[in-house]
C-alpha cells in the first residue's frame, strides 16, 4: 500500500538520491518552484508544482526560512528571501563576461571557418571587445580588437538599432541581420544580438568573412548556427528562457 500524506503530494519528482542529499535536491526544488510569473506561492502551489508531501515542505520551509531564502508573509504565502538576492548580488560580483563570451566564438570559428566577433555599444559608435579571426587563408582582416564603427550599417548596427527597443519573445527569423559589402567590399557578415539579466540587450555577436564564400546561400546555413550560439549565450548571462521562441 503507498504512503499517502493525507494534506496532498507524493515526493515523486525529486528522487534519485538519499538521505542529506535528497533533502538538498527537495529544498531546490522548493526554491526554483518560484518564478517570475509567480513570485508568490502558497503551500498547495508549492506542493502541486514540486511533487513534494506537504508535511515536507513545511520541514524543509522551516530551514530555509531560518537561512532567509525563503519568508512567509502575512498571508500566510510564501516568497523568495533576501538570502537569494545576496547570491545574485554575489555572483554577479564575480562575473567576467569573456569567460562566456570568448569559448563561444572560438566554437564558432571552429565550426564555420569565419571570423567571430562581439560588439558592444559604445556611445554613438560600437565597439568590437571580443574577436577572434577565422581559419580560412582568405578571410576578414578588417576587424580587430578595439575597432570602433558606425553604429548606421552594416549587419551589426541592424541588430543594435532594433533590439535596443523592440521586445520578445523572437524566432530565429527575428534574430538574424546580414549584410553583403555594405561596409566594406567583398566582405560580408551575419549579426545576432545577445541578451542578459533583464533582458538587456548586452552586445552583438558577428561572424565575417568574403562575400566569395560568404554568400546570401551560405547565409541561409550559417544564420541558425550563429542564432544558436547567441541564445545559448544569452541564457548563461542570464537572460530568460521565454525570451525566445521554437530556438
Amino acid at each position: 500500500m503507498k504512503n499517502i500524506d493525507p494534506q496532498g503530494g507524493r515526493d515523486n519528482q525529486v528522487t534519485g538520491s538519499k538521505g542529506g542529499v535528497a533533502a538538498v535536491d527537495r529544498a531546490f526544488a522548493i526554491i526554483s518552484a518560484f518564478t517570475h510569473r509567480k513570485p508568490v506561492l502558497s503551500l498547495a502551489e508549492i506542493s502541486r508544482n514540486t511533487g513534494l508531501y506537504k508535511s515536507t515542505i513545511l520541514r524543509l520551509l522551516g530551514s530555509l526560512e531560518k537561512s532567509l531564502f525563503v519568508v512567509q508573509r502575512a498571508d500566510g504565502h510564501y516568497q523568495l528571501g533576501p538570502a537569494v538576492l545576496d547570491l545574485s548580488s554575489i555572483y554577479q560580483d564575480s562575473f567576467d563576461l569573456r569567460q562566456f563570451v570568448q569559448p563561444t566564438l572560438e566554437r564558432l570559428v571552429e565550426t564555420t571557418g569565419e571570423g567571430a566577433s562581439f560588439f558592444i555599444r559604445a556611445g554613438d559608435e560600437q565597439m568590437c571587445l571580443f574577436r577572434v579571426d577565422g581559419n580560412q587563408t582568405i578571410r576578414d582582416y578588417t576587424i580587430r580588437l578595439g575597432d570602433r564603427r558606425p553604429i548606421d550599417k552594416g549587419a551589426s548596427s541592424q541588430a543594435f538599432r532594433r533590439f535596443e527597443t523592440v521586445q520578445g519573445p523572437y524566432t530565429v527569423d527575428d534574430l538574424v541581420f546580414s549584410s553583403f559589402g555594405t561596409v566594406t567590399p567583398e566582405m560580408a557578415a551575419l549579426a545576432v544580438p545577445v541578451f542578459g539579466q533583464g533582458n538587456d540587450l548586452v552586445g552583438v555577436l558577428t561572424l565575417s568573412g568574403p562575400t566569395s564564400r560568404m554568400n546570401e546561400e551560405r547565409a541561409k546555413t550559417l544564420g541558425p548556427q550563429l542564432a544558436d550560439q547567441a541564445v545559448t549565450l544569452s541564457r548563461m548571462l542570464g537572460a530568460q528562457s521565454g525570451l525566445f521562441r521554437d530556438i
